[in-house]
């Protein structure tokens, strides 16, 4: 079987599934989206201020089980994970598939659903390179993805999954270089609640991020305090252990960001759906709230009637994080810009990422 394991690169070819326990659903697809869009139907219920309900997580296992005893797990978690990258509850998702509860649950041939999200995860990595240049919403989704995941996702002993962490210190330096004012304040986040386990994990990459950022405050002109603030709390963590315990720095802080907590969960930025309308005289972006009854009929128009999940995957609607990046600004030369930031030469793509067989003995 296909996996992962610690501490070797990241390969640049796509993952290989071999495990056929699971097989495409044939006769049974009416009834695979149901158990489908039953279980989207519970993820747009809660409310994503608060923590995850033991109840809920017991009904999503109920209806995963469902999908087991059918021999159709692959096809129900795929469709849901393409849901978070390609449409919409790209958050909710990953605090889902981030429970221990749904994560160890496992198919006719005794593979984990974490070992088959991790494996997605892992391809959403490999493919990213393409989906900066030609779908940035796409590649917006599997960043928010991947760092909620990182975030949320731990082992039994309580830690969190190093083999995702160097992915995500290089899933920050790609939004640093493509689009760094939009971007700041959701890596400032991800510094702020895991800068600790990602120094652990990865310290030359994480470095190298912050020297990035140095480079930005002292290069590039922002034209937002705020923006400077957040760069400058980057730092600041940096050099003090990814920690911020002096009440006068958090006071200083408090007054510079908006919505800032030191805290969990940190921030408290709305999340929003951005959706295209197109109107007899022009084209306009409309941004309303995310709310369950958009969410449903959003889901009730993607979800197809005999499985091909990957529908309108061209022009996707997605939940935008509070930084993830959404379009190129004109007239910025990207690669330029992303030159002007380097101060080390650029670390190999894709790496970090491997295929190794030993994964259940160090993740399971």
């Amino acid at each position: 079987m296909t996996s992962f394991g610690r501490g070797r690169g990241w390969s640049n070819h796509q993952s290989q599934d071999k495990d056929q326990g699971l097989r495409r659903p044939g006769g049974s697809a009416s009834s695979n989206n149901k158990v489908l869009k039953d279980i989207i139907d519970k993820i747009v219920s809660y409310d994503e201020c608060e923590s995850v309900s033991p109840k809920l997580i017991q009904d999503i296992v109920d209806l995963l089980t469902i999908a087991i005893n059918e021999d159709s797990l692959r096809y129900v978690c795929d469709s849901l994970w393409k849901q978070a990258i390609y449409h919409s509850l790209t958050s909710k998702i990953a605090l889902i598939f981030s429970d221990n509860m749904v994560v160890r649950l496992e198919d006719t041939n005794k593979n984990t659903i974490r070992s088959r999200f991790l494996r997605f995860l892992q391809d959403n990595y490999i493919s990213k390179e393409k989906d900066r240049v030609e779908d940035k919403r796409t590649f917006a989704n599997k960043v928010l993805l991947h760092a909620e995941v990182y975030y949320h996702m731990k082992l039994s002993d309580g830690n969190r999954l190093k083999i995702l962490a160097e992915p995500l210190i290089q899933y920050l330096e790609d939004l640093l270089q493509d689009n760094p004012k939009d971007n700041i304040y959701f890596i400032m986040i991800q510094i702020l609640r895991a800068g600790k386990d990602l120094y652990a994990a990865c310290p030359g990459g994480l470095e190298s991020l912050i020297m990035t950022i140095r480079q930005l405050l002292v290069k590039e002109n922002l034209h937002s305090p705020e923006n400077n603030a957040a760069l400058l709390l980057i730092v600041e963590l940096a050099n003090n252990d990814y920690e911020i315990k002096d009440t006068r720095l958090k006071h200083f802080y408090f007054s510079n960001i908006k919505s800032l907590s030191f805290e969990p969960p940190f921030s408290h930025e709305e999340l929003k759906v951005i959706l295209t309308t197109k109107t007899e005289n022009d084209n306009q972006l409309r941004e309303i709230e995310n709310n369950p009854r958009i969410i449903r009929e959003e889901m009730k128009n993607d979800i197809p009637e005999h499985g091909n999940y990957s529908k309108n995957s061209s022009g996707p609607r997605a939940i935008r994080g509070s930084g993830a990046l959404d379009k190129a600004k004109k007239g910025i030369n990207i690669n330029a810009k992303s030159n002007s930031l380097r101060t080390t030469p650029p670390r190999e793509r894709n790496k970090g990422w491997g295929h190794d067989d030993r994964f259940h003995e160090h993740y399971e």
